[in-house]
């Protein structure tokens, strides 16, 4: 072949090669953003699913994208984002009460929506007020401490920061869509990470390899990094599962009955709002509702931000119940996440209950009916009641401590509400002029382990009053960010109730409905009693109630297994499986067959090998001995997601548990001498590659096989392949 023929026939395979990898890159990039849209619909299926069930009425749907139109068109709105990084949230309606703040700007029911913007430049939210009708923003605010839930226009960001993640890619494979989507997209955090205090949301999957597990990808938004991913528990059906009323939408209503009247409405996600609850024609409470629910994970560590309401990640699926108690009556509403409940894992039914007596008495209740997403967790409910006893001026505000009743001036929280109560029983009190409350936290946990909050606040616009918008985990923000030494007593008061209720896995169950087929629901109870004068006690009652308090360690911050109370709750079991069981062990430590691997605390499984190397000068028999009785005098070295925290075990096997059975439990453990296990993170090699801080500290498996089918980008690389071989072959020939 003459020369010129030569080069041109290569400069010809040239081109056709160059136009092979074009169109295999472009067709690779058309899979991959298919495979994200994929993902993205199916997600975004879940986030309809709420108001699809249950049929809200039409004046709660909103045309999202007008509104954000509306919100980015005003100037002033326009000036607060100018030079920011901002991306437009969220979009819901304002109910009656809600909208009520701003009816001088012609806002009434549903008419007005409250919309989010998030600031990625200073954190936090921008939020504001629009008036549908007029298409006008009546008001706009910054709130610096809000870390918004996941919503539809933050979906697609998510699940495609997820879809570029090599170590999600390991376990989903490469077409991301094709994976099967467990929940919501929550707003949660890691207790150990940067997700702490910035955006971030998880997405849950279900285990492709089909084991029933949930596989979750913790990502954030202000890094636009996978943070983490993890496994968590799978747990079989149930076989006796419980009928389920929950396909009718919620109910907004009034009802008047033995003295009292009271109307409550559905939020989009602060629950149902009661308002306006007089008593005897005297107003008691302007609103109540349930501002969050955190659910709180030893084993990732951290947990979510949950909402309920109809716009919210734990939605109202049956109608708003009344039921008459004989001496008052009970306003009821269930939250569901899934209709499959109970057969589902990582979902969420909660229940929101007021109850009004006849007497005066009412009592703010929450039911947790799990299942939650891992064995061990903390559910904290965030009542905010908004006290306005015979109008909202002149609350005064007094709180049992050091064994008398001392006004408070000035707005403080107070930890727990439990302990060192009036002789009556009594934390708190409130009364304007001779109306007269008492409060207390009623105990309802079988172990007596009861704990909570209280913060008392001074009423100021724009906390909490109308929509609220979550914090950062497990930071009790809001309210604590607006504790700051304004007047109380005497003022416009505001309370705040965070009760902490604890799973318990193996007798007495609680807050963990996994015995089959019996439930065991946890309740938190509120309680306002009606009440003469403040009575101080006499001297012999507080010389009483002070030792009392001195023989009673106060217990510090609150961690999922707290100090022991003065009558705890004895441990059944002889043999060392039994206590295992009975003791909660297995959920927290693996032990030879007992128990799973990764979760909470060190695996035991060879202890009896190691227990000596601990301590120097203790022999393995003392320093297992100790770690039961004491378990904080020394931490193991490291356990499977973060590093061995305080507090985390119970502190009370020392009064639970017989010497006999200390003494069966050392002897188990020193005959654990199997293997030291060899921990293999998720994705293996590839977790290297994800640029979050401890991605793979919480894996809990080994990784799993990729699919069986080839992923688009190795068809295109064996094509490009082969027509550059067949390439080079034409080249030779026509060379020779």
């Amino acid at each position: 072949m003459r020369p010129s023929n030569y080069h041109r026939r290569i400069a010809q395979l040239l081109i056709v090669n160059l136009i092979v990898i074009g169109l295999v890159v472009l067709w690779n990039r058309g899979q991959a953003q298919e495979s994200v849209q994929l993902a993205v619909a199916k997600s975004q299926a879940f986030l309809d699913m709420p108001a699809a069930v249950a049929g809200y009425p039409a004046g709660y749907v909103l045309d999202v994208a007008a509104i954000e139109q509306m919100a980015l068109s005003d100037k002033t709105l326009q000036a607060t984002i100018a030079g920011k990084d901002t991306e437009f949230v969220s979009a819901v309606r304002l109910t009656a009460g809600e909208a009520r703040y701003w009816q001088d700007q012609g806002c009434d029911r549903l008419n007005c929506a409250f919309v989010t913007l998030y600031d990625y430049s200073e954190q936090g939210t921008i939020e504001a007020i629009v008036n549908v009708d007029s298409g006008q923003v009546i008001g706009h605010w910054t709130n610096a401490a809000a870390r918004p839930g996941g919503t539809s226009q933050i979906l697609p960001k998510a699940v495609d920061i997820a879809a570029a993640d090599p170590q999600v890619r390991a376990i989903l494979g490469a077409d991301i869509g094709a994976a099967d989507p467990t929940m919501i997209p929550m707003s949660g955090w890691l207790m150990d990470n940067a997700c702490r205090e910035e955006w971030c949301v998880d997405l849950t999957f279900h285990d492709p390899s089909g084991t029933g597990r949930i596989f979750h990808v913790f990502v954030n938004l202000e890094q636009e990094i996978v943070a983490r991913t993890f496994y968590t528990r799978a747990r079989a059906d149930r076989s006796a599962a419980k009928p389920l009323a929950q396909r009718d939408a919620f109910t907004d209503g009034c009802h008047d009955q033995y003295g009292w009247s009271v109307c409550w409405e559905m939020t989009a996600n602060d629950g149902i709002n009661f308002r306006d609850a007089t008593y005897n024609g005297q107003l008691i409470f302007s609103s109540a509702k349930i501002g969050q629910i955190e659910a709180w994970y030893p084993s990732w560590p951290g947990g979510y931000r949950d909402e309920i309401g109809f716009a919210a990640t734990v939605p109202p699926f049956g109608g708003t119940l009344i039921n008459d108690l004989g001496d008052g009556y009970e306003v009821g509403q269930i939250f569901t996440e899934f209709t499959r409940w109970p057969n589902c894992i990582c979902c969420y039914r909660y229940e929101q209950v007021l109850r009004f007596f006849s007497d005066g008495r009412f009592e703010l209740r929450f039911i947790s009916h799990g299942p939650g997403c891992d064995d061990i967790s903390i559910y904290r409910p965030f009542w905010r009641v908004d006290i306005d006893l015979d109008g909202p001026e002149n609350d005064q505000v007094w709180l049992f401590e050091e064994a008398q009743w001392r006004e408070m001036a000035e707005e403080f929280e107070t930890f727990p509400v439990v302990e060192a109560l009036s002789p009556e029983g009594h934390k708190l009190a409130t009364f304007d002029g001779d109306l007269h409350y008492r409060w207390s936290m009623a105990r309802t946990d079988p172990l007596g382990l009861d704990e909570g909050y209280l913060f008392l606040l001074q009423h100021r616009d724009l906390e909490g009053d109308g929509p609220i918008t979550t914090g950062p985990g497990d930071t009790f923000i809001p309210p604590r960010q607006w504790i700051d030494g304004d007047a109380l007593s005497g003022e416009n008061v505001v309370l705040w109730h965070v009760p902490l209720l604890k799973t318990k896995k193996g007798g007495p169950w609680w807050c963990m409905p996994d015995p089959d087929p019996d439930f065991s629901p946890c309740e938190a109870i509120l309680r306002a009693d009606p009440a003469g004068e403040i009575r101080q006690p006499t001297a012999e009652e507080a010389a009483a109630l002070l030792a009392q308090s001195a023989a009673t360690p106060t217990p510090g911050a609150p961690t999922p297994s707290p100090a022991p109370t003065a009558t705890p709750r004895p441990i059944d079991g002889r043999a060392p499986d039994e206590i295992i069981q009975n003791a909660g062990c297995g959920s927290c430590h693996k032990i030879g067959a007992i128990g799973e691997a990764h979760k909470v605390g060190p695996d035991l499984t060879y202890i009896g090998l190691t227990a000596g190397e601990r301590v120097t000068g203790m022999t393995a028999e003392e320093y297992i001995h100790q770690s039961i009785v004491e378990p904080n005098a020394y931490l193991a070295p490291e356990c499977p997601n973060t590093s061995c925290l305080p507090g985390i075990m119970p502190q009370n096997f020392a009064t639970r548990l017989s010497a006999e059975q200390i003494d069966t439990m050392v002897a188990f453990l020193l005959a654990q001498q199997g293997p030291a296990p060899t921990p293999v993170p998720i994705g293996g090699e590839l977790a290297a590659a994800t640029a979050a801080p401890k991605a793979v500290g919480a894996g809990k498996v080994a990784p799993l096989p990729a699919a069986t089918t080839l992923p688009s980008a190795t068809i295109g690389i064996i094509l490009i392949v082969l027509v550059a071989a067949v390439s080079l072959v034409l080249i030779w020939k026509n060379r020779s």
